[in-house]
């Protein structure tokens, strides 16, 4: 059977053919994309039929308007002349019309000439046979998908041993076209598969991107809003909101208000640019002294608040030094010049727990804030009142036990003393200064300070 068979080539496919078929078909269909596949159909048919040059068109999409030309299998020149040329659709449907049938297959017999197809004509010398395959002939096997759409085309040309093939090759290129649609259009739907991912893919990172994008915008904005655009610190806003969420947890802190000494003479004296930058020295100081605090912040002019969560009333004295220092040990120098700063400092303490203040969050917040604002104008006044007695002091040598005595009284307090006989009238001490004459003197000496008590 199998020698009949091989025997009788003009009837049925032999059987030393099949296995370079099975080959051929299962390499079609195991190709990956488009490209490969029309590939491996070009190559399989060279390998598996006595046609030696092969070119493979189709349709990269369904209702394409052109067929590309995917694949040439065949000599350089024929390669470099028809691979990524591309035809009108209906130019290729018009130029099948006029080829002889070979089943489904189209045979042209000469040069089958139509307006935007592409051929190449090998130029060789035929075999002197009646059989022979001759350089103006064409065959070509027509791809056509559901609904009789054309998706493609098999060009053959050139066949081995240069004559006409056997019927059974026609069958087997009648065969190999079928499976050559599936693999075209599985390989089309795994195309569109991918672009469609793809697509996805460039939307989903266009849409994390345009997240990120508003995240950070949103942050950046959150960030301006709370925070001082000259210093970098937190603003008011940001002092409130964390003031509130340190106040809701059961824990001791500590509130500082502080304010520069003489800002406004700076200003007056060398300028806004100048104050500006001493205001950025001191929130720098601030950010880098007092790392651990939970809140450095400036709330507007020289006003600076520094909050410490777990600091207890007895431990404040200690943040107030370290304070102090930040703002009076090393002078500001802004170019020439070098600036020696104080700052008066105005504390409160919440104890948390059980002793805190009764309100709400943002209530008692509120009252921190402004009773540390009283305390540290407080300390600002009997500064300035300290200040005001020793300048009358210089001024009037004389008198200086007298202000001296003064002085230490404002720092101290002031002190009762018991009504009794012993007890001076300031008045009296008035009258005894009012006595004396230039250019001798007074007479005696100057009231001790204790008498103007």
């Amino acid at each position: 059977m199998g020698e009949a068979a091989d025997a009788d080539p003009e009837v049925r496919i032999p059987r030393s053919a099949l296995g370079s078929v099975q080959r051929a078909l299962a390499s079609v269909h195991a190709a990956v994309g488009l490209h490969a596949t029309l590939q491996a159909i070009a190559e399989g048919v060279t390998s598996s039929t006595p046609y030696t040059n092969v070119t493979v068109t189709a349709a990269r999409e369904p209702d394409a308007v052109d067929l590309h030309v995917e694949a040439v299998v065949g000599p350089a020149d024929a390669v470099a002349m028809l691979l990524g040329t591309t035809c009108p659709r209906a130019a290729m449907v018009e130029h099948l019309a006029g080829g002889e049938a070979w089943g489904t297959l189209r045979f042209w017999s000469h040069f089958g000439e139509t307006d935007g197809v592409i051929m190449f004509v090998p130029d060789y010398e035929p075999l002197d046979v009646p059989d022979a395959w001759r350089p103006e002939y064409e065959l070509m096997a027509p791809l056509y998908g559901p609904g009789a759409e054309l998706i493609g085309t098999m060009s053959l040309d050139r066949p081995r041993g240069g004559r006409i093939p056997p019927p059974w090759t026609n069958e087997f290129l009648e065969l190999f076209a079928e499976q050559a649609v599936i693999a075209i259009l599985n390989a089309r739907r795994h195309e569109q598969a991918l672009r469609a991912m793809r697509t996805l893919e460039q939307e989903r990172a266009a849409l994390h991107a345009a997240f990120a994008e508003q995240h950070a915008r949103e942050t950046d904005l959150r960030h301006q809003t709370r925070r001082d655009s000259l210093t970098g610190l937190a603003n008011r806003v940001l002092l409130q909101e964390r003031l509130e969420e340190l106040l809701a947890a059961p824990t001791p802190l500590s509130v500082i208000f502080c304010d520069l000494d003489n800002f406004k003479q700076i200003n007056d004296t060398h300028g806004h640019a100048v104050g500006d930058e001493v205001l950025r020295a001191m929130g720098a100081r601030l950010a880098r002294r007092l790392a651990a605090a939970d809140v450095v912040a400036r709330i507007g002019g020289d006003e600076f608040v520094v909050v410490a969560a777990g600091v207890q009333q007895q431990d404040a004295p200690g943040l107030l030094r370290r304070i102090e220092e930040t703002f009076a040990r090393d002078p500001v120098r802004i170019g020439d010049l070098s600036l020696h700063l104080s700052c008066s400092l105005g504390l409160v303490c919440d104890p948390g727990g059980a002793g805190a203040r009764p309100g709400s969050a943002a209530e008692r917040a509120e009252e921190l804030l402004s009773n540390a604002d009283r305390e540290m104008y407080a300390h600002k006044r009997s500064r300035a009142g300290v200040h005001r007695l020793q300048r009358l002091a210089e001024s009037q040598p004389l008198q200086r036990p007298v202000a001296e005595g003064l002085t230490a009284r404002v720092r101290r307090g002031p002190r009762r003393r018991p009504d009794g006989p012993g007890r001076q009238d300031p008045a009296a001490g008035h009258r005894r200064r009012s006595r004396c004459r230039p250019p001798g003197g007074c007479r005696g000496s100057p009231a001790p300070a204790s008498r103007l008590r």
